[in-house]
């Protein structure tokens, strides 16, 4: 026979997990070996016991680092440089290895040969076009004078149409040189452009540091031939953590993920007896549950300037859950 009140059942004194719902009821009668439960046990709620919504809960949490980042190669070559290794504390910016790509940096060089070849034949091209409007003044002028010639019956009429013929001819050398000059300008960006291309792909053979991190996995040696992790799957080069602040994760139940909030003092305990509780507040919630698990994640933002707080580290998370006070 149940008891009247299912929380004062002899088979719960040895349970240590509240539960909160009918799921919860039925997972606990199958582990302790009950082969039934009443229905009016299963679907009542906890409140109406007496339970407290704002009742303190403990939940498991892991630390993670606030960034984790692999790195990978943008370009296929051989590692000629391993400047850092396992542990290591580099800066933002700071270059891990160095692939080297021969056939890269030859058609860098070869960019660099096109952009100065094109930048001498705008050259050339504006010079003809100087000379080119220069001789188009001249047989501009030179018609002017043919024109006040024949006015004056000084000059034939084959002077003056032969004139004119000369200066239409220099008039359209005039044009088609203004068209080459833009022609060259435009060889010229395209020449530029490549080189840019290629700069930075070069920039893609050093391995940097996303930001200021630990590296907490190196996978590559001096003399290695890496691919280009677009074209392949690939393994990373090294992974970087930042732990100068950690993330704590943990994942709240139904029956009090309606009452946490960002701002909620939580106190932290990891794993050890020599482990020291850590007091913070929480972050940032999903603010939604997962439909598998029924929880809401939450997180809880620490620093770590020590370094104590290491990735992978198992701990505690004690929240205490308040009333909100109505607005009046």
């Amino acid at each position: 026979m149940l008891a009247a009140n299912p929380f004062q059942a002899p088979w719960l004194r040895n349970v240590k997990v509240m539960l909160v719902s009918r799921v919860d009821w039925w997972r606990a009668a199958r582990r302790l070996g009950l082969k039934a439960i009443g229905l009016a046990v299963v679907s009542a709620p906890l409140a109406a016991y007496g339970a407290d919504p704002f009742a303190t809960v403990v939940l498991p949490a892991t630390i993670q680092a606030y960034f984790v980042t692999d790195l990978y190669a943008k370009d296929s070559g051989f590692v000629s440089q391993v400047n850092n290794d396992l542990g290591d504390h580099v800066k933002k910016g700071a270059v891990l290895a160095v692939i080297s790509d021969p056939e890269l940096q030859a058609q860098f060089q070869k960019a660099q040969a096109a952009v100065q070849q094109t930048e001498s034949a705008l050259e050339v091209a504006k010079r003809q076009l100087v000379g080119l409007q220069a001789d188009l003044a001249l047989q501009q002028v030179t018609l002017k004078r043919q024109r006040e010639l024949f006015a004056g019956r000084a000059a034939t009429a084959q002077s003056l149409d032969e004139a004119r013929a000369k200066e239409g001819v220099a008039s359209a050398a005039a044009e088609t040189g203004k068209a080459k000059v833009k022609l060259a300008e435009a060889d010229v960006t395209a020449a530029e452009a490549e080189l840019e291309r290629l700069s930075a792909l070069l920039q893609y053979d050093n391995i940097t540091a996303p930001f200021d991190c630990v590296v907490t996995r190196r996978l590559v040696n001096p003399g290695d031939l890496v691919q280009a992790a677009t074209a392949t799957r690939t393994s990373p080069l090294f992974t970087c953590q930042e732990i100068d602040v950690v993330r704590i994760f943990a994942d709240a139940p139904e029956s009090a993920a309606a009452v946490i909030r960002p701002g909620l003092p939580v106190e932290i305990r990891l794993s050890g007896p020599s482990a020291q509780p850590v007091r913070s507040r929480v972050t940032r919630i999903a603010n939604a549950l997962d439909a598998a698990t029924r929880t809401m994640r939450i997180e809880i933002d620490v620093p770590n300037p020590d370094g104590k707080l290491l990735p992978g580290m198992y701990g505690q998370v004690t929240l205490t859950p308040q009333p909100q006070q109505a607005e009046p």
